[in-house]
């Protein structure tokens, strides 16, 4: 095993590192970070690899050890294909639990949706970086790589080309997120127009009754239906009037 400087194996041993491709005297230092679990907690981990010209290791973090990768570059092309292959059919999970969103909220407009959409929206926009680094630098290691003899160039070319559309689909879930709270946000304000509008019609047809309520309840005198069946009058008086009034606006509103 090459000796590793100090920094370089902190850097390995971060599992929050970022995925970063370096070349060096006696070795190259590869580290992709990816997704491995899409959902409502998406779980993302560092891989490390140190690469010689006679062999190639992968730094595993629970042993705090490295792995001689006895197959060499097409053992590290079968570790990222794995995981890269995974991540594609988590994605496609993403994409029916958007589809599943989408359809319950057009059957049926619901506050909880927002809940939903917060989670799927947080663990999409985080991987969506982090997919977006790895494709970079996996691009930067295959170019970097071309000139060794022992790199099998199509299946790394089909590997970045699975990696890039992994992050196609990514991005348009993602979109397709945002055309969702497009859609409810559209619905909430038509709602709550919907709301106001009402209000506004039972304050036009209250507001009148209730001036004529304090009318009557000035402590004067000379006011009138101050006879016996007075107070009944008033009363089918403001009814009539109300009704009066609200079919007026009714043949407003039809009118419009």
């Amino acid at each position: 095993m090459v000796n590793i400087h100090e920094l370089h194996l902190k850097d390995l041993q971060n599992p929050f590192h970022p995925s970063v491709f370096e070349e060096y005297n006696d070795y190259r230092l590869l580290i992709l970070r990816l997704p491995d679990q899409l959902g409502k907690k998406t779980k993302i981990h560092s891989y490390g690899f140190i690469l010689t010209n006679e062999d190639l290791f992968y730094y595993d973090k629970n042993k705090a050890d490295f792995i001689r990768f006895t197959e060499g570059i097409t053992h590290l092309y079968h570790f990222l294909d794995d995981k890269i292959n995974s991540l594609m059919v988590d994605i496609e999970t993403v994409q029916e639990k958007i589809a599943a969103l989408e359809s319950s909220l057009y059957k049926k407009f619901t506050s909880t949706f927002m809940d939903h959409w917060h989670d799927l929206k947080k663990e999409l926009s985080r991987s969506e970086r982090v997919i977006f680094k790895a494709v970079d630098v996996l691009k930067l290691f295959i170019s970097k790589s071309k000139s060794t003899k022992t790199l099998p160039i199509n299946e790394f070319d089909d590997l970045y080309e699975h990696l890039e559309r992994t992050l196609r689909s990514n991005v348009a879930v993602n979109d397709q997120l945002d055309n969702l709270y497009r859609y409810y946000s559209l619905r909430s304000t038509d709602r709550m127009n919907r709301s106001i509008y009402i209000l506004t019609i039972i304050s036009v047809i209250f507001l009148p009754l209730n001036l004529v309520v304090g009318f009557f309840g000035m402590n004067t005198g000379g006011l009138p239906f101050q006879h016996a069946m007075g107070t009944w009058d008033a009363f089918v008086s403001m009814i009539v009037f109300a009704v009066l009034l609200t079919l007026g606006v009714l043949w407003k509103i039809k009118r419009e």
